[in-house]
């Protein structure tokens, strides 16, 4: 971490609150020089610092057991000690795996120091991915960045146990990449076998994997992405509990036991793959209650920042993984004032069980949960319907919908009265904006894939959002803007979509009898194109994405893929991905602006 010096903090657990969220009350100095018990001190070999141990700083303690330092970043290392009250005895595990009675009993002061240099364990893992072949050349070529994850239990003489406290030391980071003290950093501390047990694993090829392999469904054409394995497991009997911890600045800033699924489509097939993160009870908290965006993400209702989930993502960003890894971020950041629903995102840095994981996109997860956050409407009133189907919400509000659908699709809204009733149960402009955008963008996987909408079940005066209309949402923007050479700036988006089986097709198609309809298109549409998405606004925002994220997706390239966009031309293959964007940018409004003119005229 540059020039952080971070003292250990009172951290005050929150009794008032659904979580355990840990608060950082003090901010100075962490350059400890070690203490020296004979029984440890003997295994130093250097210790690079002669600053005075800070006699100011506090324990953190929890469930009875006290650390001599709290989670945070150190410049240099130490010793910890835990305590427990008395006649309890304290045992530890230090790979992330939950203690228990049975675990090693801590006896003297650990080491913290930096063990950045020691082997890969969990990043050293070939079976997450096919070709098994292919994983193998992809893994790191030197130990990654590591981080000390130690995790404690008290046990009394009658065997009763607490609760587990999980800290995290990262030590040595001021000489390590610059993006340590840009954004936050997460670690995620969860039982290995969670992840990467042959049966019950949920980031590994795995049981379901073998069972394919053997039985008669196999295909040997099958593409990677469509191989069944326990990573593509859905359902809350693929969760795994487990603990984050959020640090902003060098120290903790959050601290909550969670569950973790994994999430995506196709890219459940990647090495680095994507995260659904929980809150519930059943860990201890229904609530996480904490400002993963850092102020930035806005309920449209009250105008202060959302500091409350249920759950988010941890993503991999999507289809653009192994080039820009912001074009989802850039895209919906362009479009946030518009009138349909967007995600907030920003970057991080994620640590599995102390092992460096590369470059996420915290980002808002899409649900009722979401949608109360920003609109107000309560959580079970809310109908969801994503990718055509129900997401959420009753089969009475599906069944609405599905009615809906039938009458647009057999009704002439040349008639003012008729297209008057569609405005009345569906935000017309909202879906104009909704869909400028994603022609715009060219997104390869959207109409049926990747659309959502949304409305309220009961109409509340007070709330102008529950007023029974069908609003939109924008997500998943990244197969678009030139990656894969498919997402072309020439490319006619607008006559793909009117070829489309979708709701999104069957209302177009049918608003574009309505003359003011057509006009309010064109005219919009153009605003979008030449406003939102100005070579000004684009061009700016592309350069700054690009400077800010450029080493931690270099570096992200080499963890997972260094063999294919990682090593020595990590660097040029990062701009090439950026010049991409660039290059489709520049050349998209008059390819798509004639389109739109010919498709509406």
């Amino acid at each position: 971490m540059k020039n952080i010096k971070i003292r250990s903090a009172l951290f005050i657990a929150l009794a008032c609150a659904d979580i355990f969220l840990v608060s950082c009350s003090d901010k100075s100095s962490s350059s400890h020089e070690p203490s020296e018990p004979p029984s440890v001190a003997e295994t130093v070999t250097d210790s690079t610092t002669d600053a005075e141990p800070d006699t100011e700083t506090l324990p953190f303690e929890s469930e009875g057991i006290t650390f001599s330092a709290a989670s945070g970043f150190y410049d240099s290392e130490f010793y910890l000690d835990i305590t427990a009250s008395e006649g309890r005895t304290v045992h530890y595990t230090l790979d992330g795996s939950t203690p228990t009675a049975e675990s090693p009993e801590f006896t003297q002061p650990l080491l913290i120091r930096d063990i950045s240099s020691e082997p890969n364990k969990l990043s050293s893992r070939s079976d997450i991915a096919q070709p098994a072949g292919y994983v193998s050349r992809e893994l790191p070529s030197s130990p990654v960045d590591k981080a000390n994850v130690v995790r404690a239990v008290a046990v009394d003489k009658d065997g009763t146990q607490s609760a587990v406290v999980t800290n995290t030391y990262f030590v040595g980071f001021s000489s390590k990449a610059s993006y340590y003290d840009d954004v936050k950093i997460v670690s995620l501390i969860i039982d290995e076998s969670s992840l990467f047990d042959y049966d019950t694993g949920i980031y590994v090829l795995g049981s379901v994997y073998d069972k394919w392999l053997s039985g008669d469904e196999y295909d040997q054409e099958t593409p990677e992405w469509s191989i069944p394995a326990n990573y593509t497991q859905k359902g809350r009997e693929w969760e795994r509990g487990a603990s984050v911890q959020f640090f902003e600045n060098g120290q903790l800033a959050c601290s909550q036991d969670i569950g973790v699924r994994i999430h995506g489509g196709a890219t459940r097939s990647y090495t680095q793959k994507s995260f659904n993160v929980y809150a519930r009870k059943d860990y201890g908290a229904g609530k996480l209650r904490y400002d993963l965006f850092s102020g930035n993400v806005n309920s449209q209702t009250s105008g202060s920042p959302i500091t409350e989930f249920d759950s988010f993502m941890l993503r991999n960003a999507g289809n653009d993984a192994m080039y820009t890894r912001f074009r989802d971020k850039l895209i919906q950041s362009l479009v946030s004032d518009r009138k349909f629903l967007t995600q907030g995102m920003e970057p991080c840095i994620l640590f599995i069980n102390g092992e460096y994981w590369g470059h996420y996109e915290l980002t808002e997860k899409l649900d009722a949960a979401f949608i109360k956050a920003h609109y107000g409407v309560p959580k079970n009133d809310i109908c969801i319907v994503k990718r055509d189907a129900l997401d959420e919400g009753t089969d009475a509000a599906f069944a609405e919908w599905q009615a809906l659908r039938s009458w647009i699709q057999s009704t002439d809204f040349s008639d003012e009265e008729a297209y008057s009733r569609l405005c009345s149960q569906v935000d017309m402009q909202g879906f104009i904006e909704y869909i400028s955008t994603e022609l715009y963008i060219d997104n390869y996987d959207w109409g049926a894939p990747n659309s959502a909408m949304w409305r309220a079940q009961t109409i509340d005066e007070s709330n102008p959002y529950a007023d029974g209309k069908w609003r939109f949402i924008l997500f998943d923007t990244e197969f678009s803007t030139g990656i894969y050479e498919r997402a072309l700036p020439e490319n006619d988006s607008f006559a793909r979509l009117l070829d489309k089986d979708c709701f999104i097709t069957d209302l177009l198609k049918a608003a574009l009898r309505n003359e003011g309809f057509r006009k309010e298109f064109y005219d919009t549409f153009t605003d979008i194109s030449e406003n939102t998405f100005s070579d000004e606004k684009v061009e700016s925002a592309i350069a700054a994405f690009s400077d800010e994220y450029r080493e931690m997706v270099t570096d992200t390239y080499d963890r997972f893929w260094r063999d294919s966009v990682g090593g020595y031309y990590a660097d040029s293959n990062y701009s090439f991905a950026v010049r991409e964007v660039q290059d489709f940018f520049s050349a998209r409004r008059k390819y798509i602006t004639e389109a739109v003119r010919s498709g509406i005229s």
